[in-house]
């Protein structure tokens, strides 16, 4: 009865007002919500874990662990900036850098895995590395307890203002 976790999970979201529009699917609660103190809207995946916990989900764990981490305060996000940038810095020491941009500027939160006793944090660097994410794993007190830099899917994505440009451009391709 692990969907029945799961229902109790998504109720008890709504009830906390933490998410926009919440919606279960694929044994997860997901939304978008605002981390203030990076004064930024990210996507919110709160993952009770039901492969692993089962029936014993504790629903008040993790909708308290979503507050901690979108309440997070200024100073206390800007330590982990800066443990952030330090681990980067150190790992890439002495590599040339093509963009001079400090990475404290480059860094965008750009969305959130929460679980009971852990954070996931995912980042985009698209200066310094544009083509990679950035993801940080947070303990129970915010602490930084990982970084990693892990290529993007090296799939192009190309966009187009219009369906006329797209046609024009698959019809180039077939000449």
């Amino acid at each position: 009865m692990t969907s029945a976790v799961l229902d109790l999970l998504i109720v008890r979201i709504v009830e906390s007002g933490l998410l926009e529009d919440p919606v279960a699917g694929n044994g997860l609660v997901y939304g978008r919500a605002s981390i203030d103190a990076a004064g930024t809207v990210v996507n919110v995946n709160v993952d009770p874990e039901l492969d692993e916990h089962g029936e014993d989900v504790d629903p008040e764990a993790l909708i308290a662990a979503v507050s901690r981490i979108l309440s997070i305060g200024e100073s206390k996000w800007r330590a982990v900036i800066e443990e952030v940038v330090t681990d980067i810095e150190d790992a890439v020491d002495g590599e040339p850098v093509i963009e001079q941009i400090d990475l404290r500027d480059d860094l965008e939160a750009t969305s959130v895995v929460v679980f009971a006793d852990a954070v996931l944090l995912a980042f985009l660097a698209p200066k310094q590395f544009p083509d990679s994410r950035i993801l940080v794993q947070l303990d129970e007190e915010l602490e930084v307890d990982g970084v990693e830099v892990r290529e993007i899917d090296s799939t192009e994505t190309v966009e187009f203002d219009s369906l006329d440009e797209l046609l024009d451009e698959i019809s180039r391709a077939e000449d």
